[in-house]
């Protein structure tokens, strides 16, 4: 049994170290052949939600802009667990501005995996400008949007943003979400190796 368990361990510590150079060295925006179809994954994800939240498009209408994760994937492993996956950002009127890239690790006992799609809504100007420069920071409670349950309700804004979280086929969605762990990068300057948290 111990023999069994040390070797799990051993597996689950290679496997983190695989995650962390994998998702490490992949960059903000996907590869320039798979843009235009990212994008239209994106506004499918945005549909989902909106078909599933009561009131989304009035919120989006408002707010300074989003940012659609339309397939966030995410693992867990023991004692170590973790997200990760790209986005697209828009102002309210659907046009696109830029990428978006989480990476999140976290503590815990988890085994197994799996994905979701993450909208973002920023209230104003000034959150989103802070979200582009990676200075927001502390954890948002997402929304559980799951399109089995019926239609809910819009999240409300907590520090300037909005957070829904819809889990894909079969599998549980909400939970909480680190803000610090976006990265941006702005449309036509995908190639800029500096991380948006150096942008002054």
């Amino acid at each position: 049994m111990t023999s069994n368990l040390s070797k799990i361990h051993r597996l689950s510590f290679l496997f983190l170290i695989a995650a962390v150079h994998t998702v490490a060295g992949c960059s903000v925006a996907p590869s320039v052949d798979d843009r235009q179809a990212f994008v239209v994954e994106a506004r499918s994800g945005l549909d989902y939600f909106e078909k599933n939240v009561a009131g989304l498009r009035e919120q989006l209408n408002q707010s300074a802009g989003y940012a659609v994760f339309p397939g966030a994937g995410q693992w867990g492993i023991i004692f170590t667990g973790g997200s990760f996956g790209r986005g697209a950002v828009f102002t309210p009127d659907g046009t696109q501005i830029g990428w978006a890239a989480e990476n999140q690790f976290n503590v815990g006992l988890q085994v197994g995996g799996q994905g979701k799609k993450i909208l973002i809504v920023f209230a104003n100007q000034p959150t989103l400008e802070k979200f582009k420069k990676g200075f927001l920071t502390g954890k948002v409670e997402g929304l559980a949007v799951a399109a089995d349950k019926g239609s809910t309700g819009t999240a409300s804004f907590q520090d300037g943003v909005a957070v829904y979280v819809g889990a894909q086929k079969g599998l549980m969605a909400g939970g909480m979400i680190g803000m610090e762990n976006f990265q941006y990068r702005e449309l036509g300057k995908e190639d800029d190796s500096k991380d948006s948290k150096d942008a002054k």
